[in-house]
């Protein structure tokens, strides 16, 4: 099969177009020695690259220069480009075009946003630009898939050509029909004198692409219509007082509608988890496997499968925020204020990244040009509320803030919103200590493409919420199993003799106590004793020895938290099926009150806001990095920032 690679500048709308050749036909995965994503998939007899946006060859950027090289590499190959450019902004993307065409690889070109040009009554001659590129040109619209049959019948004939030279006067690259290997050695220095090209240069380059496009292209109407309307909603969503307001807004429906919206099949999830755990115990033999189906299994998986319906609707509003052009402003109204904490709006795509998970956002600071402000991010980003919290957060709020019949404003929106909060201000004043001694220069230029706000592409929007969610089950379901058959055989068995085990449970019985066997027997199991050892250290906290348990079984990943709670309570628990009315029922046997009171839940709140409680962000620290420095330090420090923030949180409710 032969590999096509698809290039293109950010905001182009590569991925959707991807997505839409390939389908379900994809491998996501590493590029080999470094850890940007790297998506491949299959379309007939081709198999097609989908390589990080790309704004010039020139270029000190470690995820673009990962598309230079592969670009480069195909000099000498015969592997052809698709490249996709955006037909709203196609002069400037022409640019990168006319590097690529220098180097004389096979390329066909995919205009995209077909809809966009057409309501800004844009028309594109492809015919004659074909004529002028010396390659094929069809007119996309990714979103409803117009122009993918012809699309289609570049690959399925192999009709990529080798397009003119754009710029064949300007430079010495060909001799003899053939690339000058003085050009290429050019490019590839990654020395700062060569990165630019030289004004007069970029100006005669820019010239030809405007004089290619202007003979191409009639403008039927006003040819600004489509585009002042985006100005016009910017001079609001970018209003440095206005625009932050609205985006708090925003993520406050956000985060109600995670609530709101996912509450019915939640309680479906746990209410089928309950039944299914319930006909296993009965009917599985021998007794021993069933309780650890019933006891160990079931309640392991369905601690984090219950939260499917959040984690998706989460990934979805994220995504229609990103492919309305939203986003992007977020970006450029950030970049003022995250200046003043040693960072710039580069920073920003890689933070808010880290609200899906850290792991990938860590992955991205390669953006980011400022080695000091990305060892910043570095540091900072695991603080921001990822995926792998929100299991935690919302079965702690639903115990402190009961929602029924409050309607979709609640308190538990504001107090999930206010944990956001706390996250990021703590993100910024990490990364301000980190970058204090080494601040981003003044003047340092930094740009962001603002695409034009258009509706969402409901498809791509869809199935990278269903590849998202995927991800974070299929990923937190492989801990969780393991973790929950070791918590199960922990819980499940005992150093003492089971004699021991009768006599104890009647001297309880005998002296007036309400408990379980079960419940009795865990105290004397491996998990109890452990759970014991550390206890006098975290009651101060609020927690008892079963908290203690999921703490130390949540270092391995955070959402493994409410796994192990189910499982530890499963354990003891015949008569209650729900997880939250579990924990709402367990009580403090020292004092006889609820044990998750709003004080304890407000100690768990602040201690997992803070504290990095993941074994795989430690590791894409470490290899990111190259040291185990950051990350050691990273893990004690945010350990006692999580331990005083919890303390002082116990103790002031």
């Amino acid at each position: 099969m032969s590999k096509i690679a698809l290039v293109g500048k950010p905001n182009s709308g590569k991925s959707s177009l991807f997505n839409l050749l390939t389908g379900l036909n994809q491998k996501i995965g590493n590029y080999s020695g470094v850890t940007v994503e790297r998506k491949t998939g299959t379309i007939g007899k081709h198999t097609v690259i989908d390589l990080p946006g790309l704004k010039s060859l020139r270029t000190v950027n470690i995820d673009e220069q990962i598309t230079r090289d592969y670009i480069l590499e195909l000099t000498s190959l015969p592997s052809p480009v698709l490249f996709v450019a955006n037909g709203m902004q196609l002069e400037d993307n022409l640019l990168l075009f006319s590097e690529i065409a220098d180097l004389q690889v096979p390329i066909a070109v995919a205009i995209n946003f077909k809809d966009d040009l057409e309501k800004s009554q844009i028309v594109i001659d492809t015919k004659k630009l074909t004529q002028l590129l010396g390659c094929p040109v069809v007119l996309m619209n990714s979103r409803n898939g117009e122009g993918l049959e012809e699309l289609n019948a570049i690959f399925e004939d192999d009709r990529f050509q080798i397009p003119n030279a754009v710029c064949r006067s300007l430079y010495d690259n060909f001799e003899d029909g053939e690339l000058n290997n003085n050009y290429l050695h050019q490019i590839q220095s990654n020395a700062v004198a060569h990165i630019v090209e030289n004004k007069d240069d970029f100006f005669k380059r820019q010239k030809i692409i405007a004089s290619t496009i202007r003979s191409c292209i009639t403008v039927v109407g006003n040819r600004g219509s489509f585009l002042d309307k985006s100005k016009k909603w910017d001079k609001m969503m970018l209003h440095p007082i206005i625009g932050l307001l609205f985006f708090l807004l925003t993520m406050l429906i956000v985060f109600q509608a995670v609530f709101y919206l996912a509450t019915i099949p939640m309680d479906w999830i746990d209410a089928g988890f309950a039944m299914l755990g319930e006909w296993s115990k009965n009917s599985i033999r021998p007794e021993w496997l069933a309780d650890m189906v019933s006891n160990g299994i079931i309640p392991g998986l369905g601690g984090v499968l219950i939260f499917i319906p959040q984690i998706a609707i989460l990934f979805f509003l994220l995504g229609i925020l990103e492919h309305s052009g939203y986003l992007s402003r977020i970006s450029f109204i950030s970049n003022r204020f995250l200046t003043r904490f040693g960072l710039s709006g580069q920073s920003v795509v890689p933070l808010m990244s880290s609200w899906a998970c850290a792991i990938p956002a860590i992955m991205s600071t390669r953006v980011i040009t400022d080695p000091k402000e990305r060892i910043a991010v570095i540091m900072a980003s695991p603080l921001m509320t990822c995926s792998a919290r929100l299991p935690v957060y919302t079965i702690l709020i639903a115990i402190m803030f009961p929602a029924e019949g409050s309607g979709f404003f609640n308190a538990q929106g504001l107090m999930l919103l206010g944990l956001y909060i706390l996250g990021v201000l703590a993100t910024l004043l990490v990364a301000l200590l980190v970058s204090k001694k080494s601040k981003v220069p003044a003047g340092k230029l930094w740009s962001l493409d603002l695409p034009v706000y258009r509706i969402p592409n409901w498809r791509n929007v869809f199935y990278n919420m269903y590849q998202k969610t995927k991800a974070f089950v299929v990923d937190a379901g492989k801990v969780i199993f393991v973790v929950s058959m070791i918590l199960w055989f922990l819980a499940s068995f005992s150093p003492k003799s089971d004699e021991f085990l009768e006599t104890n449970f009647q001297s309880l019985e005998s002296s007036g106590k309400q408990m379980s066997r079960e419940s009795a027997d865990l105290e004397y199991s491996y998990a109890g004793y452990l759970g014991k050892f550390i206890e006098p250290a975290i009651e101060p906290l609020g927690y008892d020895w079963k908290i203690g348990i999921a703490l130390i079984s949540s270092f391995a990943a955070r959402e493994v938290f409410v796994g192990s709670l189910s499982t530890i309570y499963s354990v003891g628990s015949d008569e209650e099926s729900l997880i939250k009315t579990r924990l709402r029922n367990e009580l403090n046997l020292k004092t006889g009150e609820p044990r998750y009171n709003v004080a304890t839940c407000l100690s768990l709140l602040l201690f997992y806001v803070f504290a990095l409680q993941c074994m795989s962000t430690m590791a894409i620290v470490r290899k990111e990095t190259g040291s185990w420095y950051y990350p050691a330090m990273q893990f004690v420090l945010m350990l006692i920032l999580a331990y005083v923030a919890a303390f002082i949180g116990y103790r002031i409710v």
